[in-house]
């Protein structure tokens, strides 16, 4: 049964094969593309996070001097009136919740009055005070730039989903339990259907592309005799008893088949095979040996 973590790393796993296919198969290539898409969010967040900009407060922010070191440029929120009996350009900006406090603000041509977002050089002034400090405005006020970050931000989710994918391989290996049932042991001579993948000797196949084969095994003093039938010939993997057998599930994004893992003294395999069935009851033939 496929699970959302089995169906997750078969996503990430199947995207790495997917960019490695397009780079012809080259895994340095792949990791180029890894790096490429990590650029591409990287240098625009750069740029965005180096460029100036105003910084949001609140009036709570002002009075209390909650405000950022090395920053002066500010906007803030609130009612803007007119600062009556002053000449020019003079403005009172208070705190649409607490009407006691205000900023003065000054600016080199008429504001709107009413509610407005103000941007400007900010001074401090008297925490104690009504007059919590006076703004220089910028005339229009600069406007909010909501960056689509997770745009952005996107490349590098793919770049980090492939390089993960990288090292997991396709399909994905992943434990699978041991059956809950006694499984009916091979008899002898008796061979089963399965797919290998892995190396043997000097012939090494990918688990992507498994060679289809049929299975039988026999036993031969302290070994394990594992012997493998490919289009007619015969292959013969030796395993100490003593040797790990390890139940396994090979997850594709379509779903996932029951496999075992080998490790003989010069070959690593893993078999893959059509139903559960089939796979326990070679590993409680592999594992006979280890009871007795």
């Amino acid at each position: 049964m496929m699970t959302p973590v089995d169906l997750a790393l078969a996503v990430a796993g199947g995207m790495a094969a997917a960019v490695k296919r397009w780079t012809g198969g080259s895994r340095r290539a792949t990791r180029g593309v890894v790096v490429v898409l990590l650029m591409m969010s990287a240098i625009p967040t750069f740029l965005i996070g180096s460029s100036q900009r105003p910084t949001d407060l609140t009036f709570e922010d002002v009075r209390l001097a909650r405000i950022p070191a090395l920053t002066t440029w500010v906007r803030l929120e609130g009612d803007l009136r007119d600062y009556v009996g002053a000449d020019g350009y003079l403005y009172r900006l208070y705190d649409t919740r607490d009407d006691r406090l205000y900023l003065v603000v000054t600016a080199p041509a008429p504001l709107e009055v009413g509610h407005a977002v103000v941007t400007g050089r900010l001074a401090l002034g008297a925490a104690s005070s009504s007059n919590i400090g006076s703004l220089d405005a910028d005339v229009p006020a600069v406007p909010r730039r909501d960056e689509p970050f997770h745009l952005i931000l996107l490349p590098a989710i793919l770049g980090i989903v492939v390089a993960f994918g990288l090292n997991l391989g396709y399909p994905v290996v992943r434990r699978d339990g041991s059956s809950r049932t006694r499984p009916r042991r091979l008899a002898v001579g008796e061979e089963i259907p399965a797919r290998w993948s892995g190396r043997i000797g000097s012939d090494v196949v990918g688990r992507d592309d498994p060679t289809p084969c049929s299975i039988a095994v026999a036993t031969e003093r302290d070994l394990n005799l594992i012997m493998l039938t490919v289009a007619g010939a015969a292959r013969t993997v030796r395993m100490r008893r003593s040797a790990p057998v390890t139940n396994v599930r090979l997850c594709r994004i379509g779903g996932c088949e029951p496999g075992l893992e080998l490790h003989a003294r010069s070959d690593d395999l893993i078999l893959t095979f059509d139903d559960r069935d089939a796979r326990d009851r070679l590993a409680a033939t592999l594992g006979r040996l280890v009871d007795d």
